[in-house]
């Protein structure tokens, strides 16, 4: 085996620095965009090959002559978009998106980061939009309390913070990062203590 051999054995195992690992690895952000334009920022975006999520809810309304399925917002003029921290700066030259979302004491202006929200986050919310039998709503100043697993229903296998409670009912929050707690109410049976 000569020099030349363990040249090119190294620079294929460590072709881009980092044992073929991503350097930036793409995770989720909040993106602020403009009023009822959250479908149109997707596809744009969608087309440009970075995967969004817009949180809606499917709600039954009804009319004196007829019901319609709805899909209702969750967070208006919110998207969620999963990038990379080198594609940040493309993001915030769209004209469509007004400002990536940071936590709060952050300047997001001075080209700081914009706030990473956890993989689980995400998937937590989407499980409860997609079960909840109940409207979800945002809440972003929710008092941390006991944490609690949702152990039947359809909610079953989700994990919370509770932030109010009733005789019969529990307001179960899940933290999405930067943004508030996402959340239900649920029965108090369906509940046991984490």
């Amino acid at each position: 085996m000569g020099v030349q051999d363990v040249y090119h054995e190294t620079e294929k195992s460590f072709a881009n620095g980092t044992n073929d690992r991503e350097a930036h690895p793409k995770r989720w952000i909040a993106v602020l965009v403009q009023m009822n334009c959250e479908k149109k920022t997707a596809t744009q975006l969608g087309k440009a090959g970075y995967e969004t999520y817009i949180p809606t809810q499917q709600e039954i309304h009804q009319w004196s002559d007829r019901k319609k399925k709805v899909n209702r917002l969750i967070m208006p003029m919110v998207v969620f978009v999963r990038a990379t921290v080198n594609e940040e700066e493309w993001l915030r030259n769209q004209s469509y998106i007004f400002r990536l979302l940071a936590l709060p004491g952050s300047d997001e202006d001075k080209r700081k980061f914009a706030t990473s929200i956890p993989d689980y986050q995400i998937d937590r919310l989407k499980f409860m939009l997609e079960n909840a039998e109940t409207e979800v709503t945002i809440v972003s100043d929710l008092h941390a309390g006991d944490k609690v697993y949702v152990a039947s229903g359809s909610l079953k296998g989700l994990e919370g913070v509770v932030s109010e409670a009733d005789d019969k009912h529990s307001i179960v929050g899940v933290l999405i990062d930067g943004l508030g707690y996402a959340c239900v109410k649920i029965a108090k049976h369906c509940l046991t203590a984490k």
